[in-house]
């Protein structure tokens, strides 16, 4: 929440999502703005479960974003994004969290893998969401073994969908991340695919961190959940004039 601003001037956003990784993120991203973030946790009952079945990261987040927002009764914010590999001809692509699943790759290298699966049950989609990511993880490595650094390039991309409470959607924005997926993962911090990728931004810096080595602000000044953030930021605030003179 905004500091030393009246709340009845925030904008409540519910934030359509049940991961942990991208919650924080989009916590982080707002801090400073006239908005008071409303997660599932807040409402005490699960979003929708929507099914990711367009073909492109807007579809996706345009669908959940509005079916979110019917569901909250708020503006709410919602978040399609994955990595799209030069040598994959793209993928994964949308089918980036559940590339593993979809189309099984080698047998799990990490233990955590096995760990995270067992805990899951116990432990609810946290856990689970940790072994899909080793797995996802795991086939990157196995379908890029053996190519050198210059045909290891790839992307992220993220697109931020902005619904109103009756579900139209308000705007899409895109944001992106160039750089190249590493040869081991490197890093604790971040999530998904996050201990292989190495930004574009980093390397031209001299450094070869991945983006699970980055400090949370740092992350978000060059990733591409930023990049579209950076450009939600005068919608946001031109829908938070509009609800506080619709309260007028």
């Amino acid at each position: 929440m905004a500091v030393g601003v009246d709340t009845e001037e925030l904008l409540e956003l519910f934030f359509a999502t049940t991961n942990p990784g991208k919650l924080r993120e989009l916590r982080r991203l707002v801090a400073g703005l006239s908005i008071r973030v409303v997660s599932p946790d807040d409402l005490g009952r699960l979003p929708p479960e929507v099914e990711e079945d367009g073909a492109t990261f807007q579809a996706n987040a345009e669908k959940k974003a509005s079916a979110c927002a019917r569901f909250s009764g708020l503006h709410a914010l919602a978040d399609d994004s994955g990595l799209c590999v030069d040598a994959l001809g793209g993928a994964p692509g949308v089918l980036s969290a559940r590339w593993s699943e979809l189309e099984p790759g080698p047998a799990p290298a990490s233990p955590v893998c096995d760990l995270a699966e067992a805990a899951a049950a116990e432990l609810g989609p946290i856990a689970g969401r940790a072994a899909r990511d080793e797995r996802n993880n795991d086939k990157l490595l196995a379908a890029l073994a053996g190519l050198p650094p210059a045909r290891r390039g790839a992307e992220y991309v993220a697109v931020l969908s902005l619904a109103r409470p009756d579900g139209w959607i308000l705007e899409s924005v895109t944001g992106r991340c160039r750089g190249r997926i590493a040869e081991a993962r490197r890093g604790s911090g971040g999530f998904g695919y996050d201990p292989l990728f190495v930004p574009d931004a980093e390397q031209r810096a001299g450094g070869a961190r991945t983006m699970a080595e980055l400090a949370p602000d740092e992350k978000d000044a060059l990733s591409h959940r930023g990049e579209a953030f950076a450009r939600l930021r005068p919608v946001l605030a031109r829908v938070r004039l509009d609800v506080r003179e619709a309260k007028g």
